[in-house]
């Protein structure tokens, strides 16, 4: 399985890093992605993940999963970018996999994709 797991300053850091420690001790195919201009992403408790590539620098056409871990401002800062925002779009009109992790959930829900879906969040976010 081709997974991308997006990194953005303010990642809420076990959210990130434990899912990448499952799926890779697992055998799953993981890069992780900053949207950054650089390959260090600062969670926000301060932890610094060095991620495995840059946003601009990959070929998402062979995704099967993108995953978006939440997090403040992480959350919003995934949100808030329109390269991702359209691979999330386009992840979805091909029937890919998403999965959004706590606060992250909101993001599809800004995009409409939680229509018909069932989807839980943290519970002090605004209902997507």
């Amino acid at each position: 399985m081709n997974v991308f797991l997006f990194l953005a300053n303010g990642f809420e850091e076990i959210e990130a890093v434990a899912t990448i420690d499952v799926l890779r001790r697992g055998g799953v195919t993981l890069t992780t992605i900053s949207i950054h201009d650089t390959l260090q992403v600062t969670g926000a408790h301060e932890m610094v993940l060095q991620a495995d590539e840059l946003f601009t620098d990959v070929d998402f056409s062979k995704a099967e999963m993108l995953i978006l871990p939440g997090g403040m401002p992480g959350t919003t800062n995934l949100g808030n970018h329109s390269g991702l925002t359209k691979l999330l779009l386009n992840q979805n009109k091909k029937g890919g996999l998403i999965a959004a992790i706590c606060a992250a959930p909101s993001i599809l829900g800004k995009l409409h994709l939680l229509r018909n879906q069932t989807a839980v969040w943290y519970p002090s976010c605004t209902n997507p």
